[in-house]
């Protein structure tokens, strides 16, 4: 068997592993590099076409994809999906989701910016990833805890040894175990591993975009106690959220369920992110100004939003909400507005300072706040201690790669292993 991480070993996101084995090759991710994009673009200058992106390196090169079988996508970040358009020829590509791919695809294709570069080619075969069974390819999707939803592992029962890929993951979920279980078909990778002894795992591909980050580590739990005390008493909260992060979103509603609040949405990527969470907490209502087409939740208008509610919102249509909110006399002189930040940030090309501008103008006390999708650097050591690699370990999802190289080997779990 050859592993070959072709990109992502320098950066963080662009993954791209290849997996040869024998005669069978399998790609897991083939994402965008928007550490290269930010390079060469900006709001005024836009790429003219998937060739010239694969110029500057952005997305994997034709010849990367030659002779595989599959491509596997561990979660739908542009970092990780990629462009669906670069895969030069008939290939299957099995994703996450096929319901959440088609509502992100239906709003690349309408948009005027490079987005529209990212849907398949009519001879791209989708297949949705089952979890926990093991396909055509010997490869078995696990569910991980991350800030887009679904997300996986795998794990590839090659002929002479197991290969796990994490993908991108952190070990504590803002759901409890039977929300998770529930939602995902079964439990996390860690969980898994430790109840499913006989799976030996020989060579671990690991991320690491918080190995050396300088960031405060906070955990959901953390987060969601600290959102919890600024938003009691509160008579109105705003919250920004991406539209895969279904794990944020249940805890916000479960929030407002608790606080005997009601739940409003503003936005239609976010409605249709809550359409697909069984068993939400409370039922929430859709603004008829933001969401414009037919969905099951009750509607209403931004003049009928009152106080003693949580309104949902996207990134890039929380400025209109709050003038709206205003003009309409709706927006609370008690209001909070509770910002996340997105991962992967580009994607929403957020104006943190412009959009604190905003709510200064307003009268709307803020708060921003960042619950990484991925692990800590203090918790590599009981991953490690868990998915027990027997003969390597390979890094990618890093921009210190170096500092991530030092971190495993001073670890004492990973001393008869080879590290690369």
């Amino acid at each position: 068997m050859e592993i070959k991480i072709l990109n992502g070993s320098t950066s963080i996101g662009g993954n791209f592993i290849r997996i040869e084995d024998g005669d069978r090759i399998i790609i897991f991710d083939q994402g965008i590099r928007f550490d290269l994009m930010k390079k060469y673009y900006s709001g005024f200058i836009i790429p003219r076409g998937v060739k010239e992106l694969r110029d500057i390196g952005a997305i994997p090169k034709p010849e990367w994809y030659e002779g595989a079988n599959s491509i596997y996508i561990s979660h739908m970040h542009l970092d990780h999906l990629g462009a669906l358009s670069n895969i030069p020829h008939e290939l299957k590509v099995k994703l996450p989701s096929m319901a959440v791919y088609e509502d992100m695809e239906e709003k690349w294709g309408a948009s005027s910016t490079w987005l529209s570069l990212i849907p398949r080619k009519y001879y791209v075969e989708l297949e949705e990833l089952q979890p926990f069974q093991t396909d055509e390819n010997r490869v078995m999707a696990i569910p991980v805890s991350h800030s887009a939803y679904p997300a996986y592992a795998f794990i590839y029962f090659g002929k002479d040894e197991t290969v796990l890929y994490t993908g991108d993951f952190r070990i504590e979920s803002f759901l409890n175990e039977n929300v998770f279980r529930k939602l995902n078909q079964g439990d996390d990778l860690l969980t898994f591993l430790e109840e499913n002894k006989d799976v030996k795992i020989d060579t671990s591909i690991i991320e690491g975009t918080n190995i050396g980050s300088d960031r405060i580590p906070i955990t959901p739990s953390e987060a969601t106690k600290i959102i919890e005390k600024l938003a009691r008493q509160r008579k109105q909260l705003l919250a920004t959220l991406h539209s895969l992060d279904v794990e944020y979103a249940y805890m916000l509603v479960s929030m407002a369920e608790k606080m005997k609040m009601q739940v409003a949405i503003a936005s239609v990527p976010l409605t249709k992110l809550l359409e697909k969470i069984p068993n939400l907490p409370s039922k929430p209502q859709a603004i008829i100004e933001y969401v414009d087409y037919l969905t099951p939740f009750p509607r209403t208008s931004i003049e009928n939003v009152k106080e003693k509610t949580l309104i949902l919102v996207s990134y890039r249509e929380i400025i209109d909400l709050i003038k709206d909110l205003n003009l309409a006399g709706s927006l609370s002189k008690d209001c909070l507005a509770i910002i996340s930040e997105p991962e992967p940030q580009i994607e929403e090309g957020s104006e943190y300072e412009v959009i604190a501008n905003w709510f200064s103008m307003l009268g709307i006390e803020s708060y921003r706040i960042r619950v990484s999708g991925h692990y800590y650097q203090y918790q590599l050591k009981t991953i490690l201690e868990k998915v027990k690699p027997r003969k390597s370990i390979k890094i990618a999802h890093t921009e210190k790669p170096k500092l991530f190289l030092k971190t495993l080997k001073k670890l004492d779990t990973t001393s008869a292993v080879s590290i690369s």
